[in-house]
């Protein structure tokens, strides 16, 4: 997927969903990964940052993306509802 990459240089992180924009954040080692991210669980990858924080870069998602809860978080009583 060919994705323009932008630089952030933002200290403080932006919030994962950013509801003005309708647009998710989610945080990877490269780029790679948020291809991997938007083939998994089908949210539209719109562009990836660069970033200076421990995961060098941001992922960015149209919409309201959310990791589905786990098996585990599941299991003590949440629903997926």
């Amino acid at each position: 997927m060919l994705v323009k990459q932008q630089r952030s240089n933002n200290i403080m992180p932006k919030p994962r969903y950013d509801e003005d924009k309708n647009e998710t954040r989610h945080a990877a080692v490269d780029e790679d990964r948020c291809d991997e991210m938007s083939d998994k669980y089908g949210w539209p990858l719109k562009v990836t940052e660069a970033t200076s924080g421990d995961l060098p870069i941001d992922c960015v998602f149209d919409g309201n993306c959310e990791f589905p809860l786990s098996r585990m978080e599941l299991s003590q009583g949440d629903s997926d509802a």
